[in-house]
């Protein structure tokens, strides 16, 4: 492929195996690793051939092709006009087959205006809560404290596959959860898991000065609890009204209502917190980074300059502009081009 004057985009690929160790380490020393270095090194020049010829009609001109990591490899192409739209390669016939065939799940990031470093430019970081950070969904632990989870769940799978309205299906759900204890929240930090990989996510992101922000259309309690957990520069999320004893409940519970002095996490909040944010920083909205799994992500998932649907839901990975169904969110690091400034590892 020829390059030419005025590239002025850098298109990133990375590539994942399907069946990648869970415990992802050094590239010296995970066994097999030779032979995943034979099918990247074969792979790279099929896909710059696919891309050229099929998929975009940019002007394209492979700068890199490398290995990351177990089961990880990454092509670096500058890009010139037309710009491709990163959404469009990933949903594109013929990457889905290249895929297939490969067993590989691929990630396209254009980053205008790119640096000479590796380091995907990056100031703010935006994720969901519930099965994003933390393996659980919240208001299901919530529901199981009362041995109503099945009622619960059925609503929640609802809600996050876009079968119904978000804060309908809320309300509806908080609507059964009236009575539980209003201490529940310590008993929840003792049984919620932080998500694999997260704490690494979110000690890189820190290291480079990326703002990190939880935004969650869970509850308020846990949210704050996982900002000290994981150090995390804010947290949004739905406040719920807890009531006094009385005849039905003799202990102080949870009324089963939101706090009317608090805005709703619909999806549309959402969106709102990211651009809020980018406003008030003056950040470029191709140096955001969104993650979620449910379809209340998918507005701000589109609307961030990389928005990645992680182990999400049926609908949201069609319509998100990409997806990745790791085991761990260290994954991220190697699309952000923090394997190659930590000496090739991912």
């Amino acid at each position: 492929m020829q390059g030419h004057q005025g590239d002025d985009a850098r298109l990133i690929i990375t590539f994942f195996a399907r069946a990648r160790p869970s415990n992802a380490g050094s590239v010296s020393t995970l066994p097999g690793q030779d032979d995943f270095k034979a099918q990247s090194m074969a792979c790279g020049p099929a896909f710059s051939q696919l891309i050229e010829h099929q998929v975009t009609p940019a002007s394209l001109n492979l700068r890199n092709h490398h290995t990351l990591g177990s089961g990880v490899f990454q092509s670096i192409y500058t890009v010139g006009h037309p710009l491709p739209k990163p959404e469009k390669l990933r949903r594109h016939a013929s990457i889905a087959a290249f895929e297939a065939l490969h067993a590989l799940e691929i990630v396209f990031d254009l980053v205008p205006n790119p640096p000479s470093h590796p380091l995907r430019p990056l100031k703010l970081a935006v994720f969901d809560m519930d099965s994003t950070l933390i393996n659980e969904e919240v208001i299901d632990e919530l529901a199981r404290s009362i041995n109503i989870t099945s009622a619960v769940s059925a609503i929640t799978t609802r809600a996050m596959n876009g079968e119904i309205d978000f804060e309908q299906s809320l309300r509806e759900r908080l609507g059964l959860l009236r009575g539980v204890k209003a201490g529940v929240w310590e008993e929840l930090k003792n049984t919620v898991t932080i998500a694999p990989g997260a704490r690494e996510l979110i000690g890189y992101l820190r290291g480079r000065g990326v703002m990190t922000v939880v935004v969650s259309g869970g509850f308020a309690p846990m949210a704050s609890w996982l900002k000290e957990q994981l150090g995390l520069d804010h947290a949004f999320a739905n406040h719920l009204v807890e009531s006094r004893p009385n005849n039905a409940h003799p202990y102080p519970h949870l009324s089963g209502d939101l706090a009317p002095e608090h805005p709703i996490v619909t999806p549309e909040y959402k969106r709102h917190v990211l651009d809020s944010l980018i406003q008030e920083h003056s950040i470029p909205v191709s140096e955001t980074l969104v993650v979620g799994d449910g379809s209340n992500d998918l507005l701000m998932l589109g609307a961030a300059g990389l928005g990645i649907a992680w182990r999400a839901k049926e609908r949201v990975q069609r319509e998100a502009p990409q997806r990745l169904n790791g085991t761990t969110l260290s994954d991220l690091i190697c699309i952000l081009g923090g394997a190659v400034e930590d000496g090739n590892k991912c």
